[in-house]
């Protein structure tokens, strides 16, 4: 395996682990392009094979609500049961996990007329997976057309089709790879040549298709041996999915802070893609990951809505229930020659900038861009294809619309779950719900967080912290384990106090409070 390529994008995964989440912090060429986190009592659905029963046909909008097992029925569409039907109705399906985004081929067939009642019936029993997570009012969607992605193909057990990734450009590579897959393909199933298989050998395919039909037989022979609804297969974790869909030559190190947790990725790593194990590193240092590398003040900033650009012009980023809203603003910048090119200029910061925020965010579904009005078309066509090449790098799917002569810019972003900010708040009870503040399950991992920075920098034998009575409440009465645990680590007395005068979101150490209070 070749080293790196001098001028290629270089890559770091982070992934630190803790009590509370496991976090992923993924740089390229030193900057910060996309986070995710998975906390310890939550777990990601969306990619999990569920055996369901259908509970309700609904003809008018060819939809059936399908029983999973998780509370809420999920949706499913009658295209998302055509192969059920006939198998042309392969070339409608495509992947769009967010990990595994536009791999299916561009050919296309539409769909024919048919009705979800000709293929479902009430109370039939099926395997589905799930393509959406709930995220608010919105239940889950499910489809039948079920993948499995590997490192280098996708497998598509219920339909009979074999793609090639859209990213892969090379006509001559692309016709190589289709004819691999054709050779490989098992009978009455389909295959996706993924965009990691540019350049890679049928060895490597082998393996790849080995593992997968391997996991399938598991998943079929679990499907046929229980009852719905149940959960037949659970996707991968944050690390493992990384170390399958991004972990390639681009990536220089895959650090990991915690040692069980490095040692399973190392298995993984070893399993999937030997050549590439060896980037995968432990961090052994007493100061956590994030802390070190001076991510956390970032991470955290996140949460606002204003984010600046280096030339002093900034965006406001605007989340609503209907749509994301991105302001640009040219701010501190005043430019040296004339007010066009300073337009310009921060406009083409502002491209890049959002098509980053948009990753790190994860923000979905419906996105209005407010450029500052440029008069020269061409300006306002070197605005949109910076847009168009900074979104390039991202793996969720993306439409852009043309920019319209006030600098609009309308656009989609492929949504799976909830964005970060909806991920981490809760509707503000300070003004009526109008806003957001981080929620109580947020709060909690923060406090803790903040304990167990003062117990690593004091020296003092006793730490105090103030709290908002409705998150102290909830870390004396149903953490005390975990404070018992931070005790006995640091070998430090800890006393959480309630404080009436305190912001839900504000954490006050003993010095700080007194301070605020006039006591000192």
């Amino acid at each position: 395996m070749s080293a790196p390529i001098e001028g290629m994008m270089q890559k770091k995964i982070l992934v630190s682990v803790d009590d509370y989440e496991t976090r992923v912090a993924v740089l390229e060429n030193a900057q910060l392009a996309e986070y995710f986190f998975e906390r310890a009592d939550q777990h990601r659905m969306a990619g999990n094979i569920y055996k369901g029963r259908v509970m309700a046909i609904a003809q008018g909008i060819e939809a059936a609500f399908v029983d999973i097992g998780i509370g809420r029925n999920a949706f499913l569409f009658v295209s998302d049961v055509s192969s059920l039907v006939d198998d042309e109705f392969a070339r409608m399906m495509e992947d769009e996990d967010e990990e595994t985004v536009e791999e299916m081929d561009e050919d296309r067939v539409p769909l024919p007329p048919i009705s979800i009642s000709e293929v479902l019936k009430e109370g039939q029993e099926i395997l589905v997976q799930m393509e959406k997570e709930p995220i608010g009012s919105k239940g889950s969607r499910v489809s039948t057309n079920i993948s499995l992605p590997g490192k280098y193909l996708v497998l598509l057990p219920m339909t009979k089709h074999v793609g090639v990734s859209r990213r892969i450009e090379n006509p001559k590579e692309k016709e190589r790879l289709r004819e691999l897959a054709e050779g490989l393909c098992p009978n009455g199933m389909g295959l996706i040549v993924r965009t990691a298989a540019e350049g890679h050998s049928l060895e490597d395919f082998n393996l790849d298709l080995t593992t997968l039909m391997a996991q399938w037989g598991q998943i079929s022979k679990h499907a046929a041996s229980c009852r719905p609804p149940a959960l037949i297969h659970k996707d991968l974790g944050i690390p493992f999915r990384l170390v399958r869909d991004i972990l390639t030559e681009e990536v220089t190190e895959f650090v990991v802070d915690q040692l069980d947790l490095y040692r399973k990725i190392m298995d993984y790593a070893q399993s999937i893609m030997p050549s590439y194990a060896s980037r995968v590193k432990y961090w052994d240092k007493s100061t956590p990951l994030f802390v070190a590398l001076g991510l956390e003040p970032e991470i955290s900033g996140l949460m606002n809505k204003k984010v600046w650009l280096n030339c002093g012009g900034y965006l406001v980023i605007e989340e609503t229930e209907a749509l994301t809203v991105i302001d640009v603003n040219t701010g501190r910048y005043l430019g040296s020659r004339n007010l066009e090119e300073t337009v310009l200029v921060t406009n083409l910061e502002a491209a890049a900038e959002i098509a980053r925020q948009l990753r790190l965010r994860d923000i979905g579904g419906i996105v209005i861009i407010d450029f500052i009005d440029m008069q020269r078309p061409e300006n306002r066509e070197l605005v949109l294809n910076k847009l168009l090449e900074c979104l390039k790098r991202d793996r969720s799917k993306t439409h852009v619309l043309e920019i319209t002569r006030l600098g609009l810019v309308q656009m989609t972003r492929k949504r799976v779950r909830k964005s970060l900010n909806k991920s981490l708040t809760q509707p503000c009870p300070y003004c009526k719900r109008e806003g957001t503040i981080l929620s109580l399950a947020t709060m909690v991992i923060k406090v803790f967080r903040r304990l167990e920075a003062i117990c690593r920098e004091t020296a003092m034998k006793e730490v105090t912290l103030h709290l908002h009575p409705r998150v102290a409440t909830l870390v004396n009465e149903e953490r005390s384990e975990q404070i018992l645990s931070i005790e006995k680590k640091y070998r430090k007395s800890i006393r959480i106090l309630p404080a009436k005068d305190l912001h839900f979101e504000e954490i006050r150490d003993e010095q700080s409070y007194d301070s605020a209070m006039g006591l000192t």
